[in-house]
């Protein structure tokens, strides 16, 4: 089974793409650890206003030295706490109640793709 998520790379466009996902379109481990290089951290999206969205990045960036990802830093909101986001990052829907990381809906990807454009990219 293949699940929509939006990859933003921390150096080139962003994009939504099709990952593989597990019979019941959850996404396993390995395909969140792949997408951002390592050691998942889960930063969730509601203050920046998708509360059903999370962020996945690279628990180890900063130690690693990964380059800043302005757009993923824009996205998240987290510049207002005087933070940023490294390395490459990927944002799928969490299924509450399986507390599962699944694919983003039709609506999920409008609503990103207009807050991408609002934020100019």
């Amino acid at each position: 089974m293949k699940a929509k998520v939006l990859k933003i790379p921390a150096r080139g466009e962003w994009s939504f793409a099709e990952v593989d996902a597990d019979a019941d379109g959850i996404l396993p481990l390995d395909a969140l650890q792949d997408a951002v290089g390592g050691w998942i951290e889960c930063w969730w999206l509601g203050e920046a206003g998708f509360p059903d969205l999370d962020m996945f990045i690279n628990e180890e960036g900063k130690l690693n030295g990964l380059s800043f990802n302005v757009v993923a830093t824009r996205l998240s909101g987290i510049f207002a706490r005087g933070d940023c986001i490294v390395g490459d990052a990927i944002v799928c829907a969490h299924d509450e109640s399986s507390s599962s990381s699944v694919g983003l809906t039709e609506k999920d990807e409008l609503n990103l793709r207009r807050r991408l454009s609002e934020l100019g990219f």
